[in-house]
């Protein structure tokens, strides 16, 4: 990502439905996206005697035409949730844990320096990136992000016992949808992944003897899907197509069967998850230019130490975001809403703007709810652009004391208008 990329969209606006009964929560989401092929990610393709990764971003992303497609990226749904434990969350919303050094941000932390660093490099988490984190996991005032800095591991752990984290699920189109759940994350000093298994893994591959594995040719005929068939807009059907590599249908490639020119094999297969990471079920469907996701998890879960746990008439902090052809950065989102379930919450964010900043889940009986008895919140979502935690409370910001003392939110900081706001 860079300073001066910027999406065709400034602006979505994404339909939001809460609902719960004694058991479980349910979220369904609905938002224009006319461009289709939002359910392919990641792909190998054998192009001119050589296997190349076509990740992202897709060429409809951004405003500079590109005749070759030589991105895939699956669109997504997200939000970020918390039950007061975080402090700034309820103003910040998911400003609070983008920071400079992460990746994608033109300040992206060098490989080798995180794998040097005593958390986050080979002696600890093992990690080769920077990516989100709240302040509270960091030394110093509450507000103080320098993850150079980041607190030992048992004081982590003690944070994690209370609370102290935001939980992070999400739907995606190509690594998720085709198995029936989302994938489930919580961010502290790092955007970790629950316990157990999420839905999808990655497979290894080398540019000239190929992945690791291919599809079944019963399944798919030559191992492989057609890039240029895809290319030229002729994408499987979201609903019932092939278009996800499932372990399932996985065989050993042959390259005697799927060594062709435009042969396109997924990167990340598919699996069945496990434990905490398989809490959200979810599905989605692209009809006409449009999604409709719905996402649904038990209130209380078995693993409270990565899942923030619910409860009727309880009210928490709640933000949705939405990607579409690209990762990490590179996405839109929205401010921080109260959601309570069944009760009206009490935002102070709301006395700064004439759009709602208070969601209530209705709550209905049964197994499913009926969702044209739900009420539907439309919710701006905005490029938030390269906008850090840095840039808020850094001391020439003419709000910063505001900030450090959580005492303004970010409806009030841009003016009352998301619609206008770009980082």
């Amino acid at each position: 990502m860079t300073d001066t990329w910027l999406p065709k969209e400034k602006l979505k606006q994404l339909d939001t439905q809460i609902a719960f009964n004694a058991d479980r929560i349910h979220f369904r989401f609905r938002w224009d996206q006319p461009h289709a092929g939002g359910w392919i990610h990641d792909m190998l393709v054998y192009r001119d005697g050589e296997w190349r990764q076509f990740a992202n971003p897709s060429p409809w992303v951004t405003a500079d035409d590109n005749p070759e497609h030589t991105g895939f990226y699956e669109d997504r749904v997200s939000f970020l949730l918390d039950d007061g434990s975080v402090k700034g969350f309820e103003e910040f919303g998911g400003w609070l844990t983008v920071h400079g050094g992460m990746r994608s941000l033109p300040s992206e932390v060098p490989e080798a320096e995180v794998q040097a660093h005593e958390h986050f490099g080979a002696t600890g988490l093992d990690k080769t990136d920077i990516r989100k984190y709240i302040p509270q996991a960091c030394e110093d005032e509450w507000w103080e992000n320098d993850w150079r800095k980041i607190k030992p591991q048992q004081e982590l752990d003690k944070l994690k016992r209370d609370g102290v984290f935001l939980d992070l699920p999400m739907w995606r189109a190509h690594r998720s949808n085709p198995k029936g759940y989302g994938t489930d994350h919580h961010v502290l000093d790092f955007r970790h992944s629950d316990q157990g298994q999420n839905t999808y893994t990655t497979q290894e591959w080398d540019p000239e003897d190929g992945p690791d594995l291919m599809w079944d040719p019963t399944v798919v005929d030559g191992g492989a899907l057609d890039y240029h068939e895809i290319r030229d807009g002729d994408f499987p059907d979201q609903q019932d197509g092939t278009y996800a590599l499932d372990l399932e249908d996985a065989v050993p490639f042959d390259p005697d069967v799927a060594e062709w020119e435009g042969a396109m094999i997924p990167r990340r297969p598919l699996c069945d998850p496990e434990g905490s990471a398989a809490d959200w079920k979810a599905t989605g469907v692209w009809d006409d230019g449009e999604w409709v996701v719905e996402m649904w998890r038990d209130l209380q879960t078995a693993h409270p130490l990565d899942t923030t746990q619910l409860e009727p008439s309880g009210v928490y902090t709640w933000t949705p975001a939405i990607h579409h052809g690209a990762g990490q950065r590179w996405h839109w989102v929205g401010y921080p809403y109260k959601l309570g379930l069944g009760v009206e919450p009490d935002y102070a964010g709301d006395q700064y703007t004439a759009g709602t900043t208070e969601l209530v889940a209705t709550e209905f009986t049964g197994d499913t709810p009926d969702w044209s008895r739900i009420k539907t919140y439309t919710l701006p979502l905005v490029f938030p652009g390269l906008l850090t935690w840095d840039n808020l409370v850094a001391k020439s910001h003419p709000r910063a004391n505001e900030v450090r003392d959580a005492a303004v939110t970010m409806w009030e900081l841009y003016e009352n208008a998301p619609e206008s706001f770009i980082g």
